[in-house]
């Protein structure tokens, strides 16, 4: 499973990598139409699946936990 949740991340690797060339290689650079681009890429549903899966699981201590209530 591990390895469908890694290609998942590379692409999108990919894909903002690809945004920031444009960018950077453009005449006319728009810095927030890139950003907003990026922010589509790295929000897709399969993108944040699959870095929660990859993520390792939290351990909750006391100060975590009042951390997350305040």
């Amino acid at each position: 499973m591990k390895d469908e949740e890694l290609a998942t991340i590379l692409e999108a690797m990919r894909a903002a990598q690809a945004e920031l060339a444009a960018y950077l290689n453009s005449a006319d650079p728009d810095a927030e139409l890139t950003l907003a681009k990026l922010v589509g890429i790295l929000e897709r549903r399969e993108v944040v699946r699959a870095a929660r899966q990859l993520r390792p699981p939290r351990r909750l201590t006391a100060v975590s936990e009042l951390a997350e209530a305040s």
